[in-house]
């Protein structure tokens, strides 16, 4: 064992998933730690208390106080080569959102937005890090790391969180953080055994039903300019297709903002 992490057994009945999770107060990044160990099974689960140096997508920071969020990365390897990667930060974003819906009433509303964001009312509270090492041309370690924001205060979003919120700040409720967390990685567990059996479409169709901005106007900001455009539906390999004036464009790397939800 680590010497500054502890054990913590959840009760699972899982195949993918070890019920048994590695448990660290503080850590600088659960995706960075199971990325370069190399002693853990897979199907392994680290979570944070706090991470000193959490990061999303393009390298952003993510920070939450101490306890108040959900801070766990889950290391598959084995992989089927067959399968894509970008298909698990699909797989991901559908199990967090079906893990919600069992913990949260009906009268608040839970979306997906691309490629990776978890939405209860129009507000992110939960993101998605996809990493992965290849060994030669074979895929050998892949981590999936989940921020999951539970019961942040409505004021710890500042202004340029103005999109952020948690599961707290919109229902009013707290959760036990290991209730939560449990049925996440159940529903994980669940989607993997559904990718094994019946392969990646499965899984990205479940995505895109729960997307409810698929047909409306965005933006899309891909680093180097602004577009806007209707998001008409995910390509194959897992890009969002904009279509601009009769033409389509793919992007596999951008920022996206839904506009019905800027003029609600």
């Amino acid at each position: 064992m680590d010497q500054d992490s502890d054990r913590i057994l959840l009760r699972l009945k899982t195949h993918f998933i070890k019920p048994e999770i590695v448990r660290f107060p503080i850590i600088d990044s659960t995706n960075s730690y199971l990325m370069n160990a190399h002693s853990y099974k897979p199907g392994t689960v680290v979570l944070a208390d706090y991470q000193s140096a959490g990061r999303g997508r393009f390298g952003r920071s993510w920070i939450s106080p101490p306890e108040e969020a959900l801070l766990f990365s889950i290391l598959l390897t084995d992989l089927n080569q067959e399968i894509p990667l970008y298909i698990y930060t699909f797989l991901a974003a559908v199990s967090v959102c079906d893990g919600l819906k069992t913990l949260i009433s009906g009268e608040f509303k839970l979306s997906l937005k691309w490629p990776n964001d978890v939405l209860l009312n129009n507000k992110k509270v939960c993101g998605i890090l996809v990493q992965s090492k290849t060994k030669g041309p074979v895929f050998s370690r892949l981590v999936i790391g989940i921020g999951l924001n539970v019961n942040q205060p409505e004021g710890f979003f500042r202004d340029d969180l103005q999109h952020a919120a948690s599961l707290y700040s919109i229902t009013g409720k707290r959760f036990d953080r290991f209730l939560v967390l449990t049925n996440v990685l159940r529903n994980i567990d669940q989607q993997l055994i559904l990718l094994r059996d019946k392969g990646a479409k499965v899984i990205f169709n479940k995505w895109k039903n729960a997307c409810d901005s698929i047909g409306s106007p965005i933006v899309v900001d891909d680093g180097e300019r602004i577009h806007e455009g209707i998001f008409e539906d995910i390509s194959e390999n897992g890009g969002l297709i904009l279509k601009i004036d009769g033409a389509k464009k793919i992007f596999h790397a951008a920022d996206v903002t839904i506009l019905k939800r800027i003029q609600q």
